[in-house]
């Protein structure tokens, strides 16, 4: 099995998909509400907390972030820059469709 499969495996399935959606289509905006300390950076555990405020916990929440990180860490320098979440949506969007079984990586 994929990351992929494992990481839209992971989604709960009453998941609503649009709040996060939604919270991550603004790049600039997103990287505000990633970017908790202010340092500048985004880690994974960022993006695992972000998870975690919409509804997505436990194991869910460290496979999806961990996907999801290595998918937008685009030159893997260990951090998300304000650039690298253009694709956040899409992705998102994909594992979603893969979880309701009409998408495939």
């Amino acid at each position: 099995m994929s990351s992929a499969h494992e990481a839209a495996n992971a989604l709960p399935s009453n998941f609503d998909m649009n709040g996060l959606s939604n919270a991550l289509s603004n790049p600039a905006q997103a990287f505000s509400m990633l970017d908790k300390n202010g340092d500048g950076r985004v880690t994974k555990d960022d993006l695992q907390l972000l998870l975690q405020q919409f509804g997505i916990n436990g194991m869910a929440a460290k496979v999806l972030s961990k996907y999801i990180f290595k998918q937008l860490d685009a030159n893997g320098n260990g951090t998300i820059e304000p650039s690298d979440l253009v694709n956040a949506k899409g992705i998102l969007s994909s594992l979603f469709k893969m979880k309701q079984g009409g998408g495939a990586f």
